[in-house]
């Protein structure tokens, strides 16, 4: 079974992903309950599951138990810490790789109280092949299970909503970059351009709730706004996202266009950790990109050739609108040297449009 939704027939195969490959498991742990004695040794969980409960699990019964020693073992250990999710390698594999371990995500966070009064917190792990490369989406992967916590009693019970979601974690936190690029191709640079500005994404009458959710959480992965000490959404930019993938109202500068058109051919692969890296890789361009303009800003403010420096770099990176409203909205920058620079490029861009 898909857990991906397919909409186009035209889709290839290597977008789909298989219910066997990805698992998952919820456990509820209560460190004044859970017994102390667990050895390294022990592959017993029988006298512990008074303070680590399963609740939800798709995973075979043995491989449970393997993940439960496993979990067990680093809560002993204090080695789990609330709120900071970790990657390991699992001694069983998933679906027909069996020479290819499972890779599991797991993260301790806060889950209510229960009937006794007790603070209860939820274990939440999502697993997948080595091949899945889980690691490049772990700021997916940790809000995924905040927000399944926060939906979660603290009892053995989920709701159909959270069975629901948690059936679909894989799509929703991996496979919407491939969805993406397949809905807006190289309209994507519209979102980079508006991730860079930290701008508002709105939707247009008649696009679906998916590929809302999608454009959004691609939004938000490539926004560099709190590296940049500026609130995410707090910038003026805003644009609508309509049916067949187009993005209206904003400008795209070189610099997206580029980044879109990469990303684009990544996207030909299909394989989503490769587009995320790659989505990275923009996002930290923008910051490094960012520091090296206040870097020659500040000298700008000594001496006129620093200030030929600072033009002609952000006349090559393609991005001068974005840094340098970025560096206007920092404040630590002169104005004048700013507006030095707005003017100069202005000049630039008519002279060109001249010819």
């Amino acid at each position: 079974m898909a857990l991906v939704n397919i909409h186009e027939k035209n889709i290839q195969e290597t977008y789909k992903i298989e219910h066997d490959v990805v698992s998952h498991a919820l456990y509820l742990y209560d460190k004044e309950r859970l017994t102390e004695s667990l050895s390294e040794s022990s592959t017993s969980v029988s006298t512990c599951t008074s303070g680590f409960e399963l609740v939800t699990t798709t995973l075979t019964a043995d491989q449970d138990h393997q993940l439960q020693l496993f979990l067990m073992r680093r809560l002993r250990k204090g080695a789990i810490y609330a709120g900071t999710g970790n990657f390991s390698g699992m001694d069983f594999s998933l679906g027909e790789k069996p020479g290819s371990p499972a890779v599991c995500f797991y993260v301790l966070l806060p889950c209510g109280v229960d009937t006794d009064g007790r603070e209860r917190q939820l274990v939440a792990c999502l697993l997948g092949t080595a091949d899945a490369n889980l690691e490049a989406f772990r700021p997916e992967l940790t809000s995924f299970c905040e927000n399944l916590a926060c939906s979660v009693a603290p009892k053995k019970e989920i709701s159909s909503a959270v069975a629901s979601d948690l059936t679909d974690w894989y799509s929703q936190c991996v496979q919407y970059v491939c969805r993406v690029l397949k809905s807006l191709g190289t309209n994507v640079a519209f979102l980079l351009q508006l991730a860079q500005q930290n701008g508002s994404l709105r939707v247009g009458a008649g696009v679906g709730p998916e590929l809302a959710a999608d454009a959004r959480r691609f939004l938000s992965a490539c926004a560099a706004a709190e590296c940049l000490s500026l609130p995410a959404g707090s910038g003026p930019a805003a644009a609508t996202l309509e049916v067949g993938g187009a993005v209206a109202g904003l400008e795209c500068n070189a610099h997206c266009r580029e980044w879109g058109r990469l990303l684009t051919e990544h996207g030909h692969t299909a394989e989503a950790w490769r587009i995320r890296r790659a989505m990275e890789a923009f996002k930290l361009k923008t910051i490094k990109d960012m520091n090296m303009l206040k870097r020659l800003l500040k000298q700008a403010e000594m001496d006129h050739y620093s200030l030929y420096r600072a033009y002609s770099f952000l006349w090559q990176s393609g991005n001068s609108d974005v840094l340098l409203e970025h560096a206007k909205a920092e404040g630590s920058s002169s104005r004048e040297v700013i507006a030095a620079l707005e003017e100069h490029i202005g000049h630039t861009l008519q002279a060109i449009a001249a010819t």
